[in-house]
């Protein structure tokens, strides 16, 4: 596909969101109080922000800034009605499945998406549809999520189905070589799995561990014999560390340098911030700090409290749900430490539309969410 055509392509879906939030009103339903919460944060993200960019004089193009915006509008407008908040859970499993198999495919046909060509070399870490690692690994985290939750198979053969995508899942999750995203499977996993934490499955899980735990011995201590390339060979053994404990033996791949970077402008304005985009373009690769470097202590501090809200929301539901929705915040949560996209791309941005109308159905009509309940 050609550049321009990709471009034209974005706008389209841009523009179809727009026309359909308008279109839309009259089918609305009643509306979720967490997103209003959103409302109030972009309103103060872009108050703060502005003036700081006048103030200090910082340069950037706004218009982009707003597309994510533009994506929570509609998605807003959209699930509220409760019929087409089920189809879109469908949908997005099935769109997030499928992106986790062409980041696979790709992988596995050595297909580099810049290049638009099969490389030379071995690519040494799969950055799928997205063209970056991490946020390749938090996509297929999301779909493992979704269809662990959504396709709850009655027979042993749908059952041996399950296994096996969520099992390609894991390997597209896998050849990311992402520390991060393997560190948040192993909680996630354990979290969805909670009802193994008794009787005898408690027992099994523990040999499960423990089979775990000496496979990654096996695999570091053999990193060298298994045709990986350095870069591979240096992610396996930052995995083992991480998952052992060896927490001063973990490189995140200067990322602390870029964060001790960006603490210098938090220090120069604190209060007011330094204006919009200014973190993302000074390379900050952290969605906290980047809200305070961005718009300010009240924005940052505002911020927190909406991403604690939707734990505190979670707690309210019922088990199966809440290990899920506390499994995909914690996700979330883990990747706004160490990137600094996730809340500016609409397909992750969408998750949280998500999330709250969960909660707004949960209070509202909690029946409504029996396909999500079941076991």
């Amino acid at each position: 596909m050609s550049e321009g055509l990709s471009v034209q392509l974005a706008y389209l879906n841009f523009g179809l969101v727009m026309v359909g939030a308008v279109l839309f009103r009259k089918y609305m339903g009643a509306t979720s109080k967490t997103c209003l919460l959103w409302f109030i944060y972009y309103i103060m993200y872009y108050a703060f922000g502005i003036l700081a960019m006048g103030i200090n004089g910082f340069q950037t193009s706004l218009i982009p800034t707003f597309i994510p915006i533009i994506y929570f509008i509609g998605y807003f407008v959209l699930l509220s009605n409760k019929q087409l908040f089920k189809e879109f859970v469908y949908f997005a499993t099935v769109c997030f499945v499928l992106t986790a198999i062409v980041t696979l495919t790709l992988y596995l046909f050595n297909f580099n998406l810049i290049e638009q060509d099969t490389q030379e070399w071995a690519i040494d870490r799969a950055d799928g549809v997205y063209g970056d690692a991490n946020n390749a690994a938090l996509a297929s985290l999301v779909a493992f999520l979704l269809f662990d939750r959504v396709f709850r198979p009655k027979n042993l053969l749908l059952r041996v189905v399950k296994i096996g995508i969520q099992l390609i899942i894991f390997y597209s999750l896998f050849v990311t070589f992402s520390t991060t995203g393997l560190f948040a499977f192993t909680v996630t996993f354990m979290l969805t799995n909670y009802k193994l934490f008794r009787g005898l499955r408690l027992a099994l899980f523990v040999l499960f561990v423990i089979l775990f735990y000496q496979g990654l011995f096996i695999l570091s201590s053999e990193v060298t014999n298994l045709g990986l390339t350095k870069a591979q060979q240096d992610k396996i053994m930052n995995i083992t560390n991480l998952l052992t404990f060896n927490f001063d033996k973990v490189d995140n791949s200067g990322r602390g340098d870029l964060l001790h970077n960006i603490l210098y402008y938090i220090n120069e304005n604190p209060i007011l911030g330094n204006g919009i985009n200014f973190s993302n373009e000074h390379r900050g690769h952290n969605t906290f700090v980047g809200n305070w470097v961005d718009g300010g202590l009240l924005t940052f501090l505002f911020f927190l409290f909406l991403i604690l809200t939707y734990y505190f929301n979670a707690l309210k539901l019922s088990i199966n749900l809440r290990f899920f929705v506390i499994s995909v915040m914690f996700i979330m949560s883990i990747f706004m430490i160490s990137l600094q996209s996730v809340i500016n791309q609409p397909y992750l941005l969408v998750i949280f539309v998500f999330m709250a109308y969960l909660f707004h159905y949960n209070k509202t009509e909690p029946e409504h969410l029996s396909f999500l309940d079941k076991d």
